[in-house]
């Protein structure tokens, strides 16, 4: 085989496989602008019309002498827990180990973990239809590739049987809402992860993978041209 013939070769394979991932970048940018960021976000999905919660009743200081082993306090934060008022209280304990509670706003005891009843009537809440729960699972770790990575755990999921399968992700620790995600935004998501080229993270936008292949892409287009250029000289030659 010829040098010649073997470039060409070369440069065809090549453009093959920059062709796809072109093509990959074109469908995910095609799907990007098609679609609302808010729709994706879930948002069409959410009753936003939640009444807000009340302040406590129950003043810091209160708060504060239910906590028996509490030796040096770190924050103190007025929120709430299942649509109630509650303090969230980071303290550092007696026995030197660094603790974060929530406080009943009003009676002042110290609330446990959300319960899987409780995960689904705070999803149904949030919720801005009516379906029935098709499934519920408290997540205790996840991995790179999960719909919901990167945030704190454990959580809840609560799936509905409803159009584009939506989950709802409840804290376990305060109870609210943390995500949601249905299959637009998982559609979003795979061609996510074929634009950045990042297939463990999805986000990071300057990994050596895409990095490389943006130096073949460019190669691949200067080539291109230049064997453009060479095959139309010759072909004029050959016409004079």
């Amino acid at each position: 085989m010829n040098k010649k013939l073997l470039i060409r070769k070369t440069h065809r394979y090549i453009g093959l496989l920059v062709s796809l991932q072109l093509l990959a970048w074109t469908l995910g940018g095609i799907w990007f602008t098609w679609n609302d960021i808010d729709d994706i976000h879930g948002d069409y999905l959410r009753n936003f019309d939640i009444p807000e919660v009340s302040q406590p009743s129950l003043s810091t200081s209160e708060a504060l002498q239910n906590i028996a082993d509490l030796d040096q306090l770190k924050s103190l934060q007025v929120t709430h827990f299942l649509q109630k008022p509650a303090y969230r209280i980071s303290y550092k304990s007696k026995d030197n180990k660094d603790k974060n509670i929530y406080i009943d706003g009003t009676t002042g005891k110290t609330l446990p973990s959300v319960s899987e009843q409780q995960a689904i009537d705070e999803a149904k809440v949030n919720a801005k239809f009516e379906a029935p729960v098709s499934q519920v699972e408290l997540i205790t770790e996840t991995s790179k590739h999960h719909e919901y990575r990167g945030k704190a755990l454990p959580v809840w999921a609560v799936s509905f049987d409803y159009p584009e399968s939506p989950t709802f992700y409840i804290s376990n620790q305060h109870g609210r809402l943390s995500s949601v995600r249905h299959t637009s935004w998982r559609i979003f998501d795979f061609f996510w992860m074929l634009h950045t080229m990042d297939y463990e993270g999805r986000d990071d936008f300057g990994n050596w993978l895409i990095k490389i292949f943006s130096v073949i892409a460019l190669i691949t287009a200067i080539s291109g041209i230049v064997l453009f250029i060479i095959s139309s000289r010759r072909r004029i030659k050959k016409v004079r």
